[in-house]
């Protein structure tokens, strides 16, 4: 889907990057609904609707990270990536039948994630980012 938008094919790492800023996206989207008033969802606020803001706000900075390098970043985004998928299952359990969209919505964005990132191909390209240059987006070009 990448090499016909872009141009370019990307690898298994950076799409289970991306999926995982869109599943980060995601998390906030749904704090940021909980604080809004409504009928139909009653959330009393205070630090689960914050935990899921700050989760989400995690799981988006931490593929920058895992990009950099960061190798505890790779862990961290995929431990959120595995809670989020258990999250996703006992959120539906106590719902009405009406929530049951939330399942294919974030788990399988969670999925995505898990296969791409878990993947040898994936890992591979992990272990190659050790051997690159991390550039600054500060600094300016300088040809040698």
């Amino acid at each position: 889907m990448f090499k016909v938008l872009t141009g370019k094919e990307i690898g298994h790492l950076q799409t289970g990057l991306i999926l995982s800023q869109i599943g980060g996206l995601l998390i906030v989207f749904t704090g940021l609904m909980l604080l809004l008033p409504s009928s139909s969802i009653t959330v009393n606020g205070g630090p689960p609707v914050l935990i899921l803001i700050g989760a989400g706000l995690i799981k988006i900075l931490a593929p920058i990270m895992v990009g950099r390098g960061s190798k505890i970043a790779f862990w961290i985004v995929i431990s959120l990536s595995i809670l989020k998928l258990l999250e996703c299952f006992v959120a539906t359990l106590g719902n009405n039948p009406q929530f049951i969209w939330y399942i294919p919505v974030t788990g399988l964005i969670e999925v995505g994630v898990l296969i791409h990132m878990l993947s040898p191909k994936g890992r591979s390209e992990l272990t190659a980012l050790d051997s690159k240059e991390t550039y600054d987006i500060f600094t300016p070009y300088e040809p040698k």
